[in-house]
């Protein structure tokens, strides 16, 4: 069995995710903004790139080894991450946490 053909697996880029989990799953609606709104009505338009769903447990697995490869990322290129305050504060986050 060889590698996939890399020209069928969709590559796209996102700047926004709505997540919802539920009983049984996580799903995740992965969004575009758009590039010149003209107002904040235009500013709100996005274009869906992907919706994926899984299970909680691999959601989970999934956040711990993203959290874990940004921290190591950080650790060894000596560079900080940051993120302005008034995001983390925008999406009920504690920049502790991290």
């Amino acid at each position: 069995m060889g590698d996939p053909d890399v020209n069928a697996i969709p590559d796209f880029y996102f700047d926004g995710a709505q997540v919802t989990v539920t009983l049984f799953g996580v799903n995740m609606t992965l969004t575009l903004s758009n590039p010149h709104p003209k107002d904040q009505s235009d500013a709100l338009k996005v274009r869906t790139q992907a919706v994926t769903r899984t299970s909680l447990e691999h959601a989970k697995i999934f956040a711990m080894l993203l959290r874990k490869q940004l921290k190591q990322y950080e650790f060894g290129t000596k560079i900080d991450i940051r993120v302005p305050d008034e995001v983390y504060q925008g999406l009920g986050l504690d920049s502790n946490d991290w």
